[in-house]
């Protein structure tokens, strides 16, 4: 009987503790694949996490970008409408006949009722604290105006424009498009 005693004494670790560590190497795999995991999420997390205004320049561009690669591939006339106080940017088919920035654009949003034609393919909406400084179409100032639009052409040119938006009055960015190419682009002013 005392040979049974040892042999089940000599099993059993002499601590109860000693059962559920973890060794050293289990903790070094643990924490090298949290930091795989952590590695792989930091660039979506600065994407969820962008400021107001990179993400408006962000959004300005794709829609130029929409509205030239829309006008070339269905060979039609496409603007982008600024409506709202530069708060809704969408892209939609331009009215027929009409020239100018300010003419035959509707400053009714898309979502109200009264809204003239088809929803945009394209839409987004500003932050209250992004704020329009300049708004300028054809070397002409649309700043006032409750709505304006910037057409892109089926030959890949666009109308002039370039405007200067702020966050909160700081960080203003110039957002311009190059009438001949119909390119958008973005810089950080002093």
């Amino acid at each position: 009987m005392k040979a049974s005693r040892t042999q089940a004494s000599e099993t059993r670790p002499a601590h109860p503790a000693e059962e559920r560590a973890f060794t050293l190497a289990e903790l070094l795999v643990a924490v090298a694949i949290g930091l795989i995991i952590l590695g792989l999420a930091i660039p979506t997390l600065r994407e969820a996490v962008r400021p107001p205004i990179t993400q408006a320049t962000k959004d300005f561009l794709d829609a130029c970008q929409h509205a030239r690669a829309r006008a070339i591939m269905e060979s039609r006339t496409i603007q982008i409408a600024i409506r709202n106080a530069g708060r809704e940017l969408t892209v939609e088919e331009a009215p027929e006949g009409v020239l100018g920035a300010a003419n035959g654009v509707s400053p009714t949003s898309f979502k109200d009722p009264g809204f003239p034609g088809m929803a945009p393919s394209f839409s987004k909406e500003f932050p209250e604290e992004i704020l329009y400084e300049r708004i300028d179409v054809n070397t002409l100032s649309f700043l006032q105006s409750p709505a304006t639009a910037i057409r892109f052409y089926p030959n890949g040119t666009s109308d002039q424009f370039s405007a200067v938006i702020t966050w909160r009055r700081t960080e203003p960015r110039l957002l311009t498009i190059d009438m001949m190419t119909g390119l958008a682009d973005a810089k950080a002013l002093p």
